[in-house]
């Protein structure tokens, strides 16, 4: 039997999967199985799975489930108790398996190992490293709540753990994987991070407008289940607002990457009025997480972003005038490139915010980062936003 089971989900990925397979025939961990779950493809998938002639492949067809359907069939016929999952799109860094299955084992109680990841282009190349684990360092059932720190392939469950939750739910066809996590930190499942980068997530061409509207029905219906489960503990049950807060915040963020001003501007209009606390801060928390996204690989034009957020602002946020806004969002950008190590990069941004708004001079976080920037390789830079 071998020691871990890899379920591969694909849809149509015939000019992907290969990037995907070799990565794990890469590992530096051999004793490993993939399964890979055709969920009803129409090319030639199958045609270039079975043309690698490797035994511990093994190609499952199915009629179309979506993302969760498929997954759960991977689980059904894999042989190993240790269980992590590949999209076809994505693929391992080389020591994954080594260091994923090496914590586990050493740590048997573990149900749950979580490692950080590369957002990539469309040709795997890094683009830079999400290091989620400095945001939501505990998985506590309170910060899964908050949000998902992690792509799928980036974590490796106990198939135990996975039978006791009851799998991905496949009524599910958005955030069925943050559905999966957040059920079950609620059954106790311990888990902990590998602080190191385990797998590259390729970003490529999508309709952002059309997904930020699924995407954030799919967030709200993962808590409209999870707020019904019984016997939450109270301190839970107080995060409702803040966690509906934040999945319209999530939508609003990404009908802005799309370019859809109205659809951000009746979300983001949702996540103040549910936690006026976004609205707190110097500068306020809800501009900050926006320009964070703003910022990241995942939007492909922040001018777009920009323009479309200053277009769709809602009454609450009258105040945010566009040199604000935009002043944040280098200032942002400045932080980002500092935890980057990208030093170069950190006094062009620093000083756009400043000309924008010159406030930004006495922030002494934004300062600090320059000056280390410019005297760097003295002090390298760590900070981040």
């Amino acid at each position: 039997m071998p020691e871990v089971t890899i379920v591969l989900s694909t849809y149509n990925r015939a000019d992907m999967i290969l990037d995907a397979i070799r990565s794990v025939q890469a590992q530096t961990f051999q004793d490993w199985e993939i399964v890979v779950v055709d969920d009803g493809s129409t090319d030639n998938t199958e045609e270039v799975v079975l043309s690698l002639h490797d035994s511990r492949i093994h190609y499952v067809y199915q009629e179309n489930k979506g993302l969760a359907g498929a997954r759960n069939t991977g689980i059904r016929h894999a042989h190993s108790e240790l269980i992590t999952f590949l999209d076809s799109d994505d693929a391992f860094l080389p020591q994954k398996l080594e260091w994923q299955v090496g914590l586990m084992k050493s740590r048997p109680g573990l149900g749950l190992v979580a490692g950080d990841f590369f957002f990539a282009d469309p040709h795997l190349t890094p683009l830079s490293e999400a290091r989620s684990w400095q945001s939501y360092p505990n998985l506590t059932l309170k910060d899964w709540i908050l949000g998902c720190p992690v792509i799928v392939c980036a974590v490796i469950v106990q198939r135990a753990w996975l039978e006791k939750a009851g799998g991905f739910d496949e009524t599910m066809r958005y955030v069925e994987d943050w559905d999966l996590w957040l059920r079950l930190a609620y059954l106790g499942c311990p888990m902990d991070w590998l602080p190191r980068p385990v797998a590259l997530y390729r970003i490529h061409g999508q309709n952002m407008a059309k997904q930020a509207v699924l995407m954030k029905q799919g967030m709200l219906r993962m808590f409209d289940k999870f707020f019904t489960l019984p016997d939450l503990p109270k301190d839970i049950q107080s995060l409702k607002e803040q966690a509906y807060a934040h999945a319209y915040l999530n939508g609003a963020a990404r009908a802005f990457a799309g370019g859809d001003a109205e659809e951000g501007r009746n979300s983001l209009e949702m996540a103040l009025k549910l936690d006026p606390f976004l609205l707190s801060g110097e500068p306020p928390q809800a501009l900050s997480s926006l320009a964070s996204f703003a910022n990241s690989p995942q939007c492909h034009s922040p001018s777009v972003f920009l323009n479309s957020l200053i277009l769709g602002l809602p009454s609450q946020a009258q105040k945010w005038k566009p040199r604000f806004i935009r002043a944040v969002f280098h200032a942002v950008a400045a932080f980002e490139k500092a935890r980057q190590g990208k030093r170069s990069q950190v006094p062009v941004h620093a000083l756009k915010a400043v000309l924008l708004d010159p406030s930004w001079l006495k922030n002494r976080g934004l300062l600090s980062i320059v000056i280390k920037s410019l005297l760097s390789p003295f002090f390298p830079l760590k900070e981040s936003v």
